[in-house]
């Protein structure tokens, strides 16, 4: 077994071993000290994440059952995590649930906003010191006397958790995770799959039991992807591709927006990035499969969902489309994959559907962005060498709508 710093998580296999090596000798030289041990400690964090979530389970239901209408929100990353879970939430509570960025509720609240009433508003943030998420809480609570919010946030310090913490304002709920979720790199790995757990437990609020077991199965899927598939996931990540296009469809459609923005913040954008759903890749992206494009699929464990994803997967093979296919999913026949092409299958994933799903696959398009990063030439902690990006949005002038 080898272990890095507090993370107590068993990693075996020689890929693993090797970056560890690297990372206890000299990782802050190397620039991968926080982003390698954040992407693998996400199982053991999600365990306690989700014991955490269970405990609340009773409190989130009695939210969902005074409320008409879900709405998940959060900037860039944190915008995914509510595409990731808003499908199962709807299904599981039959209320609207939907994933609306922040950002653009600050410009357009009245528009984008579902107008039943009353409303709750889950806003998700790593650091909580993003302006346009404290702003549009703000402005809800000054505005909107029949929405109630639930934070959840990774830092325990952030302006959200510190300005709306317990006691502060009836109306908005503060939960906070551990703070190793908090992550210091500049892209979220540990924080986004978090993140996504947490407010997963909404769909499971009247089964909690149900929502941990398939938390443990995803903890086990988690470790198989970190301890067997890092050389495989490498080896990829290192062929000569400019761009790189995810398909996914429902919750897995957060899965490849999120994974496509780790490739691209990663690379400090010298890999162009693209998301689309499957059926929408027909409707004109299908002309960038070149040779130059990596294209990375998130496949549905439900068979009608699959069998829609098969015929898409095999019209590339027929018109002898382009580059390398990385699947992540059961089931994918073989005749459908060329030579070079990668089938991600840890054991367990048939298990989860595919709000659980959505979250292990997030993992897949982590590694391939750090890979990708070191064979750029680039620090994984910080890539981002021109300046354009930041781990915390700075401060902007916030306008009276």
């Amino acid at each position: 077994m080898v272990s890095s710093g507090n993370d107590s998580t068993g990693v075996t296999s020689a890929a693993s071993k090797r970056l560890f090596d690297v990372l206890a000798h000299d990782a802050r030289r190397e620039g991968w000290q926080h982003t390698l041990t954040e992407i693998f400690q996400q199982p053991e964090l999600w365990r306690q994440t989700a014991e955490l979530s269970a405990s609340a389970a009773g409190r989130r239901l009695e939210q969902i059952r005074r409320n008409e209408c879900i709405v998940l929100t959060g900037s860039g990353s944190s915008h995914y995590v509510g595409e990731c879970i808003a499908p199962a939430i709807q299904r599981a509570t039959g209320k609207p649930a939907l994933a609306v960025g922040s950002g653009e509720l600050v410009l357009a609240r009245r528009d984008l906003l579902p107008p039943q009433r009353p409303l709750m508003l889950v806003s998700f943030a790593r650091s909580g010191n993003s302006p346009e998420s404290s702003a549009l809480i703000s402005s809800c609570l000054e505005q909107e006397p029949s929405v109630e919010h639930l934070a959840v946030t990774c830092n325990p310090s952030g302006k959200m958790a510190r300005r709306w913490g317990p006691g502060n304002e009836q109306r908005v709920t503060v939960e906070v995770l551990d703070p190793r979720t908090c992550d210091k790199s500049l892209v979220m790995t540990s924080s986004f799959t978090n993140l996504a757990l947490a407010g997963l437990v909404l769909g499971y609020a009247e089964s909690p039991t149900t929502y941990l077991r398939h938390a443990e199965t995803l903890v086990g899927v988690g470790l198989d992807l970190i301890e067997g598939w890092l050389e495989r996931l490498e080896s990829i990540a290192r062929q000569p591709f400019l761009r790189m296009i995810a398909l996914g469809s429902g919750g897995q459609f957060g899965t490849a927006r999120e994974s496509a923005l780790k490739m691209l913040e990663m690379t400090d954008g010298r890999v162009a990035t693209q998301a689309e759903s499957w059926l929408g890749f027909r409707h004109g992206p299908m002309c960038a499969f070149r040779e130059d494009c990596l294209l990375l699929l998130f496949f549905s464990g439900e068979r009608a969902k699959r069998a829609y994803q098969l015929d898409v997967l095999r019209e590339i093979r027929d018109k002898g489309l382009g580059g390398t296919v990385v699947t992540v999913g059961r089931e994918v026949p073989r005749d459908l994959l060329a030579r070079g092409d990668l089938l991600v299958d840890p054991t367990g994933l048939a298990e989860l559907p595919d709000e659980w799903a959505a979250i292990a696959g997030t993992v897949v398009g982590q590694l391939l962005g750090f890979f990708r990063c070191l064979e750029e030439g680039l620090q994984p902690d910080q890539p981002a060498g021109s300046g354009a990006i930041s781990r915390v949005v700075p401060e902007f002038p916030l306008y009276q709508a």
